[in-house]
């Protein structure tokens, strides 16, 4: 019988696309424009799965017809169907409850509260702490948890419905919750972490859009398996039909576009023909004169498109079948979108790295994150997770540049160079040192130095929130021109003593702070002096 891996429209591939594209882009900032982009994405993933289920429908509807002509044939299937029509319905069920529980928590709002509201109602879009809370919970065991687990049972639920040995295979790259998820350390991560871990509520809203849409794509999948089986080889059913699987979701500027076309429970001795022509929407049997001929083989086309033109292709064709009534024809048609080659790798401050201290970087290319091969150019990355690494410069490296470069694996053993940035590495600049939080040299009065007996360190116009703490500093106290006395001092509080002299000091008596000391995970720093005079 014959079957496809879940098959995708082009409108679906091109939504996962920008659906990975959105999330890795909360690598950067998460500014307004990406929360709407995600909205964009989410509402075209709604109207999609609408128009899946009614897709999904008219396969019962079909189911239905068959079953008033050939009860005795087709009930076992029909039964069979329904079954996986009502796990569905409840495995969506399910998801559509998770997205309202999501949105309900999210922004604190009841169950009536929550009537006719969607995503772009969601006041809190870009918080990430609530999603990481009630899908990961503080031992792993939250929503996400029981979310795979109830995939799971769906999926074996429907293998045991279907129960033929070869089915398994067809659910293959359906709702897949286990593989080999590594962070750069090569940490495993569970699918759970893969999918919502530190992922605002607007990118989790729309991956259960997505994962509503790989429901009703399998389900889709499973009934036409069912249907497929009820002796299509006579021709006997109006379904039967063309069907175009393509190798690859993404064809890059060079790249060739490649397919294969089936037709559903054709005899594998069969070596059907096609007739197909770019550029087209539709092609029918009237049409062969103008369109180019392939040859297949065991039931299969295998077509090859060399990409020319950037942006969306598409084409139509025919595929002819031998029956003992004489040749059939049957109309297929394809859509693919053709990009150049590109990486975004965007330094989350500026475009320089600062040695001994992490520094954000994010990473997006219009490829599955999983296929992304990096090179740091001699730097060890920390991922983050959703395209977010950090890396930490050595010292030694300070004065030279660094080159990140990023590649593609198209998965036919070849890699196609995405881009790659340089980035200069500096030293981290000296703080400023302050009496209190902003007392800097001048005129103070002995209420100001009482009022903040301690020294503090700050970066200025320094892009990196950086905590330095003061660690060592000499004072000199000068009255009348002439230095009184002088004394080192460890940490950065006034001793008792100190806050003695500052308070039995007269008008014009000078503070002279000195050798002033600084930590932080940058290293130690020697600071500016500062000096004060009584008023």
């Amino acid at each position: 019988m014959g079957a496809t891996n879940c098959p995708e429209t082009p409108r679906q591939r091109m939504i996962s696309m920008m659906y990975l594209v959105l999330t890795a882009m909360l690598a950067l900032n998460v500014s307004k424009d990406i929360l709407d982009a995600f909205i964009v994405v989410n509402e075209t993933m709604e109207i999609t799965n609408v128009n899946f289920a009614t897709k999904v429908d008219q396969s019962y509807a079909m189911f239905e017809l068959q079953l008033q002509n050939e009860q005795t044939k087709v009930k076992p299937y029909y039964d069979k169907a329904m079954q996986v029509k009502k796990a569905s319905d409840e495995m969506v069920k399910y998801l559509e409850t998770t997205k309202k529980e999501l949105f309900m928590k999210v922004d604190g709002l009841t169950e009536a509260e929550m009537k006719g509201k969607t995503l772009k109602d969601m006041d809190a879009k870009d918080n990430y702490d609530v999603p990481t809370e009630y899908f990961i919970g503080q031992t792993g065991s939250g929503k996400a948890k029981e979310m795979k687990n109830k995939i799971e049972g769906y999926k074996k639920n429907l293998i045991g419905v279907v129960n033929d040995k070869a089915f398994p295979k067809i659910l293959e790259k359906a709702l897949v919750t286990e593989g080999d998820y590594k962070n750069a350390s090569g940490e495993k991560e569970t699918w759970e972490q893969h999918n919502f871990e530190r992922l605002v509520a607007a990118a989790c809203y729309t991956i259960l859009n997505k994962l509503i849409g790989e429901v009703k794509n399998t389900e889709y999948a499973t009934v036409s398996y069912l249907y497929s089986a009820i002796d299509a080889g006579s021709f006997k059913f109006d379904n039967v039909g063309a069907r175009v699987i393509p190798n690859s979701r993404v064809v890059f500027s060079g790249d060739s576009y490649e397919a294969d076309i089936i037709v559903a429970a054709i005899d594998s001795r069969q070596n059907p023909s096609i007739y197909w022509g770019a550029g087209r929407d539709t092609a029918t049997e009237a049409d062969i004169d103008k369109l180019t001929l392939v040859e297949g083989e065991a039931g299969i086309v295998h077509l090859k498109i060399p990409t020319g033109g950037i942006g969306d292709q598409r084409y139509a064709g025919v595929i002819k079948l031998k029956t003992a009534e004489g040749d059939k024809f049957y109309s297929f048609k394809d859509a693919y979108t053709v990009t150049k080659p590109s990486a975004a790798i965007a330094p989350e401050k500026m475009n320089v790295f600062y040695a001994g201290i992490p520094n954000p970087v994010g990473i997006a290319a219009p490829v599955a994150p999983e296929k992304l091969r990096i090179s740091w150019g001699g730097l060890s990355p920390k991922q983050l997770g959703g395209g977010k690494y950090e890396v930490t410069p050595d010292k030694s490296l300070i004065g030279k540049r660094v080159t990140i470069s990023v590649s593609a694996d198209l998965g036919t053993g070849k890699t196609q160079n995405m881009g790659s940035q340089e980035f200069r590495v500096k030293g981290v600049p000296n703080p400023i040192a302050y009496i209190g939080s902003n007392i800097g040299s001048g005129k103070v009065s002995k209420g100001q130095l009482m009022s903040n007996p301690f020294l503090t360190a700050k970066m200025e116009n320094f892009d990196f929130s950086l905590a330095w703490r003061i660690t060592k500093y000499k004072l000199a106290v000068v009255k009348n021109g002439r230095e009184v006395s002088s004394r080192t001092y460890t940490g950065a509080q006034f001793p008792s003593e100190l806050q003695n002299t500052i308070r039995s000091a007269t008008s014009g008596t000078s503070f002279e702070f000195t050798e002033i000391t600084a930590q932080s995970i940058a290293g130690v720093k020697n600071l500016g002096g500062i000096t004060v005079r009584i008023k």
